[in-house]
């Protein structure tokens, strides 16, 4: 993206696709394993299930860093209109905007629960994900979850977060355009120290 061609940024570069409701579709997949009388039915059919869970939690870790990411690379473009925000002119509401984000912190310990349960598996959360997904929580409350979020001069960063280089903000750039061609969200993890540090 050459800086002289920018007119406007889009409020997705593209992470939306490769992502889920995952309150919806764990719910979905829950009620598949509990419909199971038998203990081994339900562990049988958590199993079959466990790889998609893992890539549906992965993926929403991913999209939330995306999220941020991609706030701190337009922000750092100047002052731009931002396209298709579907948030925009919205009421904003506490509640529902931190019920999914919650959903997710909170699933993180059931699924560790689960997995020791029903597959004698220890699960392994992403050593970012926390920090991740309060940072995540933090952005949208602080955006009023982007209610009037109309130019890249409305957004309001974590205040955690440090300002990347030019340079750095090149390698943001770049890793995004991967994971929007590979679907690989979590990847983004990678480029996450460029802009927080412990």
């Amino acid at each position: 993206m050459t800086e002289t061609a920018i007119r406007s940024v889009k409020f997705d570069p593209g992470f939306a696709q490769h992502t889920t409701i995952l309150s919806i579709n764990l719910e979905y997949i829950y009620a598949k394993i509990n419909s199971y009388k038998n203990l081994g039915q339900r562990k049988r059919c958590f199993k079959f299930n466990y790889k998609q869970i893992q890539r549906m939690t992965d993926n929403n870790i991913g999209f939330c860093l995306g999220s941020i990411l991609w706030a701190v690379y337009i922000k750092s473009l100047g002052n731009l209109p931002i396209e298709g925000n579907p948030c925009y002119g919205d009421t904003f509401d506490k509640d529902e905007t931190c019920g999914e984000i919650d959903f997710s912190i909170e699933y993180y310990e059931q699924l560790k629960k689960d997995a020791k349960y029903y597959i004698a598996q220890n699960y392994e959360i992403n050593p970012y994900a926390m920090t991740i997904l309060n940072l995540y929580k933090e952005f949208l409350l602080e955006n009023k979850n982007f209610t009037s979020t109309k130019t890249t001069d409305d957004i309001v960063l974590p205040k955690d977060l440090k300002t990347p280089t030019k340079e750095d903000l090149a390698i943001i750039y770049e890793k995004i355009e991967e994971v929007i061609k590979s679907g690989n969200l979590l990847d983004l993890t990678s480029v996450f120290g460029l802009v927080y540090e412990k």
